[in-house]
Order: C-alpha cells, then sequence, then structure tokens
C-alpha cells in the first residue's frame, strides 16, 4: 500500500495519530506507474485526476513529474493547536463537530482540562441540517443585484457534498432547486463536483468576456500613420486620439504606439495548473474557498485579465493582492502575489501587475495566485471563464 493510504489508514484507526488534512496533496511520479493506478491508490477518479492537472494525455506521464491530488475532506481529519483561554466547548463549535467527538477523538479523560500549545484530533465533518444545507454562520453570503432587468439572487443556502452525490442528487434533496440552479451558481464544468465541498443552491452565474485591449506597436523606418491604420485595422483618428498625436504625419522611428486590440480577456498566470476547487474547505470547514488557485512557477507574471483600475494590498491573509475594478464591472482578487509591480493605476488588458508567489497565509505552499471574482457584489466561480478564454 502506497505511504500516502498507510498513512491515512493508520490515522483513522488508530484516531490518536495526527493527519493535517489539505485540499490535495502533491504525489511524484515513479518509474512504471500509471495514472489509472495512481489515482485508484489515492482514492480519486481517474477523471479528476486528469481535471486536476490538465492532462491531454492520460497514458503519457513521465517519472519526477508532481500531480496534484484532489482532496477528499469528507474523509479528512484536522488538527488544531490549543489557544490560551481555548476551552473544548469554544473549539468544538469552531469546528461545527460535538464536544464529545472530539474527547473521544483524543482520549481526553477531564473534558475541562486542556492547555496551550495542545494538539488536538478534530474528527468528522462539520455538522449540517438534515436537508444537507449548510448550519454554520459567517459561512455564506445573502445578496442580490439586477442585471437587464432581472433580479439574481443568492440566498446563502448550501449543500455540502457527501461522498457519491452528484448534482441531480444534490438537487433532488431541496425543494424547488434544480441542477441548472447550482450549475449556474458554483460554476461547475462537465458536471464533475467533490467530496467535501460546499454548493450554494442559488445565485448568479458568470462567464467573462473581455474589455476592450491594447497591443504595442514599434513604428519602423518610412512608417506612416496611414500605413500604419491600414494594415492594423485600426482607424487613423483612433490611433491618433489613443496616443495624443496632433500631427498625424510627425512621427519618429522606435516610436511606441498603442494600438486597440478589440475586445479580449487576458489569462491571469499563463500556463498554470489549476482545476475547480471552488467551495473547497478551509479552516476546518468553517469557511470555504471562493475562488480557485493558479498553481505556478515562482515568480511567473500575474496580468490583468482585463482592462480597468487596479489597487495593491497587503495583508496577513492575502499577502501581496491587487484589487482590480474591470471595465467589464467585474472586480478581480489576486492574491499570494511575491511582488507587487508600480503602484495603483489603470492598466490595459495583459498588463504584468505582479509576480507569482506564497505570501501572506500560503507561506509553506506551493507557488499559486488565488483568484476572486465578484460580479456585482456577488462572488462568483472563476473557472468557468478561464476555461471559455482558453487558459487550461
Amino acid at each position: 500500500m502506497p505511504e500516502f493510504r498507510r498513512t491515512r489508514a493508520l490515522a483513522v484507526g488508530l484516531i490518536l495519530s495526527l493527519f493535517v488534512a489539505a485540499f490535495s496533496v502533491d504525489y511524484t511520479v515513479e518509474k512504471g506507474d500509471t495514472l489509472g493506478r495512481i489515482a485508484r491508490d489515492h482514492d480519486v477518479s481517474l477523471s479528476d485526476l486528469v481535471e486536476a492537472n490538465n492532462i491531454a494525455n492520460p497514458n503519457l506521464i513521465y517519472p519526477g513529474q508532481v500531480l496534484l491530488i484532489p482532496g477528499q475532506e469528507g474523509d479528512s481529519l484536522q488538527v488544531h493547536i490549543v489557544s490560551r483561554g481555548e476551552t473544548l466547548n469554544k473549539i468544538a463549535s469552531t469546528y461545527g463537530v460535538d464536544t464529545a467527538t472530539i474527547v473521544a477523538a483524543n482520549g481526553i479523560a477531564n473534558p475541562n482540562l486542556i492547555y496551550p500549545g495542545q494538539e488536538l484530533v478534530i474528527a468528522g465533518t462539520p455538522s449540517t441540517t438534515s436537508s444537507g444545507a449548510s448550519s454554520q454562520s459567517g459561512t455564506t453570503d445573502s445578496s442580490a443585484t439586477e442585471v437587464n432587468g432581472v433580479t439574481s439572487v443568492r440566498s446563502g443556502k448550501s449543500h455540502i457534498v457527501k461522498r457519491g452525490e452528484t448534482v441531480a442528487s444534490v438537487a433532488a434533496q431541496h425543494k424547488g432547486v434544480t441542477a441548472e440552479d447550482i450549475i449556474d451558481a458554483n460554476g461547475i464544468v462537465n458536471g464533475v463536483i467533490y467530496t467535501g465541498t460546499r454548493l450554494f443552491l442559488d445565485g448568479p452565474g458568470y462567464v467573462a468576456e473581455g474589455t476592450e485591449g491594447t497591443t504595442d506597436y514599434t513604428v519602423q523606418k518610412g512608417d506612416r500613420l496611414a500605413d500604419i491604420a491600414a494594415r492594423t485595422g485600426v482607424s487613423l483618428t483612433q490611433i491618433a486620439s489613443t496616443n495624443n498625436i496632433a500631427n498625424v504625419n510627425l512621427i519618429r522611428s522606435g516610436q511606441i504606439l498603442t494600438l486597440p486590440s478589440g475586445n479580449q480577456w487576458v489569462c491571469p498566470v499563463e500556463a498554470s495548473n489549476f482545476f475547480n476547487d471552488w467551495g473547497f474547505p478551509r479552516g476546518g470547514g468553517s469557511r470555504y474557498h471562493e475562488g480557485n488557485d493558479l498553481f505556478a512557477a515562482f515568480r511567473a507574471p500575474v496580468r490583468a485579465p482585463v482592462a480597468g483600475t487596479v489597487m495593491f494590498k497587503v495583508g496577513s491573509i492575502g499577502g501581496n493582492q491587487f484589487n482590480l475594478t474591470g471595465d467589464d464591472g467585474v472586480l478581480y482578487i489576486g492574491s499570494h502575489m511575491d511582488e507587487v509591480v508600480g503602484s495603483s493605476r489603470r492598466v490595459s488588458a495583459g498588463e504584468v501587475l505582479g509576480y507569482v508567489g506564497t505570501s501572506g497565509n500560503a507561506a509553506g505552499t506551493r507557488p499559486h495566485l488565488h483568484l476572486g471574482m465578484y460580479w456585482n457584489g456577488i462572488v462568483v466561480n472563476p473557472y468557468p471563464s478561464l476555461v471559455a478564454n482558453g487558459c487550461k
């Protein structure tokens, strides 16, 4: 049995062994491995493994290749480090489990006697209502917006996916909810959902289409502005206006012109590795992932997906972060960058905003950009936009 499965089985069997849960694990391919065998050894489906790693040919993997193994949060244990002043009841409430469950999992003789620095295994999943909707406060939002005369509402009602469930079976458990409602609200592509994730039962879906972008053109010896306009399909008047050219007959060799290039949506991190991790648990199930993590090489460029106004922030959670108010009406948030480029400003689609890193609470993880999208004030899954615009 592979080490990963031995570790998990031991943790579940003995209970006192510590297994720190994460939304995914890494596996390095060894000589003789096949994708099917790796999927079986890690208790995930082959299709999930292919999807998570953007693998074009499932029969072609190589030794040393690092694969992202999608997690099964419903089967995981959490480890909590006791802080000063905490009680067992408070810890149980934080994770949405019974105090008795923690007592049994850790062999605690006196529930009133715990100490700072003590490691507690938190077994089980967050408690849910009988209908499967989340009963925890602070993990869902309730908001509404009107677009083109149609009101889109997110009530905040949600469902935690159990092993073996499908979109259709989840919808059937909730009166008045259709599979299409769940697909739209959560940006589900190809019907794939994961055990332990949170699904909103209603709310708007959104797929980005881009904004007017620009490209740079370096004036060559002998160029005339009219010739450049004819070659690029951009009007002479538009080029002159965009570049503040007063005399269309006066340009110089080597001058860089900004040319409008039509509608575009730029991949925030080129050649990144990602899958639909929207709704995956965070913090022991007290909160859920509202975005996608784009894994890439350390200091890979991070680009503005659309034109708009960007502001930069630094925080203990998001680290180096950009907040881009796009011309398409979407607020884009990118977190955990190693470094930002420049200061708050107006940017074009494709302009470099920073570099992929592990700042904030991503320290110790693989370098990645957390991408969040807020359409008319409601958080939406970026995954459909990433797929539709050729990022995967």
